[in-house]
C-alpha cells in the first residue's frame, strides 16, 4: 500500500469519526432543545458534515430540509463588506473617502466609508430615530432612503467623533449599501446576485424586496416570550420592540435569506479569493485601530473580541485566526464561524432566538481537533424564573441548592439573573423579584453588583430595612459603589425624620 493511499484512508475515517461524533453532538443538543435548525461543518474547504435538527414549522409538524431557508440577520453584514471591497478592487472608490464624495447629501463631511464598514462612524441607530415619522406617516415603510433625509430633518447629532469609539450600528451598514448602488448602478439585491451569489453558485440566496414576504422554503420563527418562559411561541404572535422593526425594511445591514449550505459556498469562494481578492480580504479581517491608537476591543461570552471591515475576530490566536460574524432578530440566531489559519468552517442557523451558537462553535472546533469540549447547555435563570412563575417556589429553591453542589448541569451568568430579577420587577412580580435576586446571591455571594439589584428590588417592594442591609452589602464587596452610598444616605436621612 502506498504512502498516498494510507493518508487518503487516514483522511477519510478522521471525517468520518467527526462525522458520527458531531452528529452525536447535535443530537444531544436537539434534544435537550439547545438547538433546532441547519448546521454545515467543513475542514478544509470540504464540507464534511451538514444536518439539519427539528422544525422549520412547528404547528404544521414539518421538519427542517437542506432546502431551508433562513434570514441570516447580521451575517449579511460580511457581504455588504465584501461587497464594498469588491468596488475598491475595482478602481471604482476608495474607503478612505468621506461618505458626503459618494453620497452627497449626506450631512457628515468627517465621516469616510471605511468607519461605516468598522463601526466607528458616530452615527445614530436607527432604533427611535424614526418614532417621528412613523406616527406622522403611519402606513409608511421606512427604508435606507429614508435615513439621510430624517438624519438632515431632524439635525441628528452624532454618538462621538468618528473613529474615536467602537459602537455596533446597523445603520453604518445601510448608508453603505446605498453607496454600492451609488457606485455599480444596480440595485443592492442585484449587485450581490451578479457578484457574490452568482459567482459562489448560491442557488436559494437572495435580498427580498419585502422581508416580510416569506419566501417557499422561509422558516418560521420562534422564541421565548420573556426570561422566565420555556415554551417557544411564533413570533407572530408578538409585538416588536421597538416601532421600527415592525415599520422598516433595511437591507445591507441584514436582509439576506440564505441556507447553511449556500453560506459554505460563500465561505469557500470568498476564503480562497475567488470573489475578492487576498489583498482585500487580509483588510476586512484586521482588527480596527481607534484614534488613540487603540485596538477596537470587547467581550462576547468572556472571550475578547475585535472587529475589523464587516467582520469580528477573536483576539486570541493561539488556535489560529478565527473571524465569525453571527446575526440575531426576534426568533432568529445564526453564526458564521471561520479559522483562517486551519480552513475550518461552522455554519449554524436556528430559528430559534437567543440559542447558544458562540458556545455551540466553540464546542464543535474543539470537536474537530479531538480535544475536550464543553456541550452547552440550558440557562438556570430561565429554568428557575419559570418555577417561580408557576408557583413552584419549593422545586426552585431546590434547583439552586442542586446547582450549587454541582454546576455542570445548567449555565449560570450574573447577567442573565439580573435580567431575569429586573424584569420581574418591572412586570411588579414584586416577590418573584425578590426570590430571583436572593438566589443569585447565593449564586455570585461576592457580586457587588448583585446585593445592589438586590438592595433595589426590596427597597422598590417595601421592603426598606432589609433593602439597607443589601445596600451595605454591596457597599463592603465595593466601597467604590456611588449608588449605594447615595441610597444609604437617603435611606438614613429619611429615618431620621
Amino acid at each position: 500500500m502506498t504512502k498516498s493511499i494510507v493518508i487518503l484512508i487516514m483522511t477519510f475515517l478522521t471525517m468520518t469519526i467527526s462525522a458520527q461524533e458531531l452528529n452525536t453532538f447535535f443530537s444531544t443538543l436537539s434534544k435537550n432543545n439547545m438547538f433546532n435548525g441547519s448546521v454545515v461543518v467543513s475542514q478544509p474547504g470540504e464540507k464534511i458534515f451538514s444536518n439539519n435538527y427539528g422544525f422549520s414549522n412547528r404547528e404544521k409538524k414539518e421538519k427542517f430540509n437542506d432546502q431551508s431557508q433562513f434570514p441570516i440577520a447580521s451575517i449579511t453584514k460580511t457581504f455588504t463588506s465584501t461587497a464594498i471591497l469588491q468596488l475598491k478592487q475595482k478602481g471604482k472608490l476608495t474607503i478612505d473617502d468621506p461618505v458626503q464624495k459618494y453620497l452627497p447629501d449626506f450631512p457628515y463631511p468627517n465621516i469616510s466609508v471605511k468607519q461605516l464598514l468598522n463601526n466607528t462612524s458616530g452615527l445614530a441607530d436607527y432604533y427611535n430615530l424614526f418614532d417621528s415619522v412613523i406616527k406622522e406617516q403611519p402606513e409608511k415603510i421606512i427604508s435606507n432612503q429614508d435615513i439621510i433625509p430624517t438624519f438632515i430633518r431632524f439635525k441628528t447629532p452624532l454618538a462621538f467623533v468618528p473613529g474615536s469609539k467602537w459602537e455596533y450600528n446597523n445603520v453604518n451598514f445601510c448608508i453603505a449599501a446605498m453607496i454600492i448602488e451609488k457606485v455599480s448602478g444596480m440595485s443592492y439585491a442585484n449587485y450581490l446576485e451578479k457578484n457574490i451569489f452568482g459567482p459562489a453558485k448560491m442557488n436559494s440566496s437572495l435580498v427580498p424586496v419585502d422581508r416580510k414576504i416569506k419566501q417557499k422554503n422561509q422558516v418560521e420563527l420562534y422564541t421565548y416570550p420573556n426570561l422566565y418562559s420555556t415554551d417557544l411561541v411564533n413570533i407572530n404572535t408578538l409585538k416588536e420592540p421597538f416601532l421600527i422593526f415592525a415599520k422598516s425594511n433595511f437591507y445591507g445591514n441584514g436582509g439576506i435569506v440564505s441556507t447553511a449550505s449556500d453560506l459554505q459556498k460563500y465561505q469557500n469562494t470568498l476564503f480562497t479569493y475567488q470573489i475578492l481578492g487576498k489583498k482585500e480580504l487580509e483588510e476586512a479581517l484586521t482588527p480596527t485601530t481607534l484614534n488613540d491608537g487603540k485596538k477596537v476591543s470587547y467581550t462576547i461570552e468572556g472571550k475578547e473580541v475585535s472587529y475589523g471591515l464587516g467582520w469580528a475576530m477573536y483576539s486570541d490566536e493561539s488556535n489560529g485566526k478565527i473571524v465569525f460574524h453571527d446575526g440575531s432578530i426576534t426568533g432568529l440566531t445564526s453564526v458564521l464561524v471561520h479559522n483562517v489559519t486551519k480552513n475550518k468552517t461552522v455554519i449554524l442557523l436556528s430559528n430559534t432566538g437567543n440559542s447558544p451558537v458562540f458556545s455551540t462553535s466553540n464546542a464543535v472546533f474543539q470537536l474537530l481537533d479531538h480535544k475536550a469540549y464543553t456541550m452547552p447547555v440550558q440557562s438556570l435563570s430561565r429554568i428557575y424564573g419559570s418555577l417561580i412563575e408557576n408557583g413552584n417556589k419549593e422545586k426552585a429553591n431546590q434547583l439552586i441548592q442542586a446547582y450549587l453542589k454541582n454546576t455542570a448541569g445548567y449555565e449560570s451568568t450574573e447577567r442573565d439573573f439580573n435580567r431575569l430579577g429586573y424584569q420581574f420587577l418591572r412586570l411588579q412580580k414584586c416577590e418573584n423579584s425578590v426570590q430571583t435576586f436572593n438566589a443569585a446571591s447565593l449564586i455570585f455571594p461576592k457580586s457587588w453588583n448583585v446585593f445592589d439589584s438586590y438592595g433595589e428590588a426590596l427597597l422598590q417592594c417595601g421592603k426598606k430595612e432589609e433593602a439597607m442591609k443589601m445596600y451595605r452589602k454591596s457597599l463592603e464587596l465595593n466601597p467604590e459603589n456611588t449608588n449605594a452610598k447615595e441610597v444609604i444616605k437617603k435611606m438614613e436621612a429619611l429615618s431620621k425624620k
